[in-house]
């Protein structure tokens, strides 16, 4: 019997598929063909159908939005070419394919030559996450390739000085659709290697995808994957997937949005900064603390050792002061004794008295003055 609980709930297991496929680089913006089924328009304006062929059939959602840039009315019946990505619906656990774009069958040869062109630079591991490259949010120089006086480049100058006022802004101009595009985006991205750049911004505003055919161009894409600084890509909308997007180091869904990923918002770094100044106070503060503490412990080891070197000193004096009165003539004299001087005040001794003179004897409480008459060297 097993002790430990190893299941899982139903939606645990839905969600963990649901991570799977939608996070699956493969089964973004494929390209399905088969025969529409089951067509109909929700009230809401989104069209749920069935992608079809002979042995399979698949459900289907187009949004409202997409929806209304198909050029022909839909009909069951029509056999198309669908741009879509894969998607779970985790409350019933099924997939579908969320539809962005259809063609009829015969058309959209160019979507399929540039499946083609993804695959192979996919294959070469140009589109590999190993690849790409940190951004620095705090840039000393940003460079923008886009349209000049475009929407997109006021919006992304805008951006990066209401972030990041000191950024220096490069600004490479180039057309960004017709057929002199890939060739002016590719001069602008080569002149852009001779500054150094810490951020290369490529954008401009969304389109039809056959507006953004020229980041798509393979000369151009292979030309940006050996960008000497970080390249973010803001090509058209969320749904606009081109394969500067998948070359680029961080891909946004706008030309606002390449801004924000390029530089930290002043806002933070003054917050980030305020939260370092009170930290730095607090530590401060903790250090003159911890200090005055030290200080008053110090002072107060300081005092014990200064009592405790007079202490000493004193008891030392003391015994000197007793050494000294132990030696005090006059303390010789309280105990009985006398000293005997000659005239001059020296002490007398067997050398330097003599018969005839006088001498001076002093006892504790009185001074005998004497004339000598005999001596007795021999002490008899």
């Amino acid at each position: 019997m097993i002790d430990v609980d190893l299941s899982i709930s139903v939606s645990q297991l839905n969600n963990y598929i649901k991570n799977k496929l939608e996070n699956d680089e493969a089964l973004h913006y494929l390209i399905v063909k088969g025969e529409i089924s089951n067509y109909k328009v929700a009230g809401n304006g989104a069209a749920y159908f069935s992608l079809s062929d002979d042995k399979s059939s698949v459900g289907c959602v187009m949004f409202s939005d997409y929806l209304k840039k198909v050029a022909w009315p839909i009909k069951n019946g029509d056999e198309v070419k669908a741009i879509c990505s894969v998607s779970v619906y985790v409350p019933k656990g099924y997939y579908s394919l969320r539809v962005y774009q259809l063609e009829k069958k015969g058309l959209g040869q160019n979507l399929i030559e540039l499946e083609e062109l993804k695959k192979k630079l996919a294959s070469e591991g140009l589109f590999d996450e190993a690849r790409k490259r940190k951004i620095n949010i705090y840039p000393n120089k940003v460079g923008i390739i886009t349209a000049l006086n475009s929407a997109a480049i006021k919006d992304i100058v805008y951006n990066l000085k209401r972030r990041y006022p000191p950024v220096e802004i490069y600004i490479f101009p180039s057309s960004v659709q017709g057929e002199n595009a890939p060739k002016e985006l590719l001069e602008a991205f080569i002149k852009s290697q001779n500054y150094d750049l810490d951020t290369l911004i490529i954008g401009r505003g969304g389109g039809a995808s056959e507006d953004l055919s020229a980041f798509n161009d393979e000369t151009l894409v292979r030309a940006v994957a050996t960008s000497k600084c970080p390249v973010i890509s803001a090509v058209g909308h969320e749904i606009d997937m081109t394969l500067i997007d998948l070359i680029a180091d961080k891909r946004a869904s706008t030309p606002t949005g390449a801004a924000e990923y390029a530089t930290v918002d002043k806002r933070e770094l003054e917050e980030r900064m305020t939260n370092m100044l009170f930290d730095m106070e607090e530590a401060i503060k903790r250090k003159v603390s911890q200090s005055e503490n030290d200080l008053k412990d110090l002072k107060e080891s300081l005092n014990k050792s200064i009592i405790n070197l007079i202490n000493k000193n004193k008891e030392l004096l003391e015994a000197k002061k007793r050494h000294l009165e132990s030696l005090n003539p006059q303390a010789i004299l309280s105990r009985g004794y006398t000293i005997t001087y000659d005239k001059n005040g020296k002490v007398v001794n067997k050398d330097n008295i003599k018969p005839g003179e006088e001498i001076i004897t002093i006892s504790k409480d009185m001074k005998i003055r004497s004339i000598i008459e005999e001596i007795d060297k021999n002490g008899k």
